[in-house]
């Protein structure tokens, strides 16, 4: 059978190629800064959608038919 991704072959210089360097390295820093402006992003962007959409709504509250008096 072909073994594709045989775990005992590999060298601490090709782990450190696929995760961008071993610990304390440049690599290390820039995916882990990165990542703190992707969630930083995420979090923006989720509390920006979550206020139009309840802007929205509270726009469709004040329109003449949901302030009307009620209809006997």
């Amino acid at each position: 059978m072909f073994d594709s991704f045989p775990y005992d072959s590999w060298s601490d210089a090709v782990g450190d190629f696929w995760a961008w360097g071993g610990h304390n390295s440049t690599g290390t820093y820039v995916l882990t800064v990165l990542g703190c402006v992707l969630v930083a992003c995420a979090l923006i962007g989720w509390f920006w959608l979550d206020r139009r959409t309840l802007e929205r709504r509270a726009a469709a509250l004040r329109t003449p038919e949901m302030l009307g008096a009620p209809e006997p």
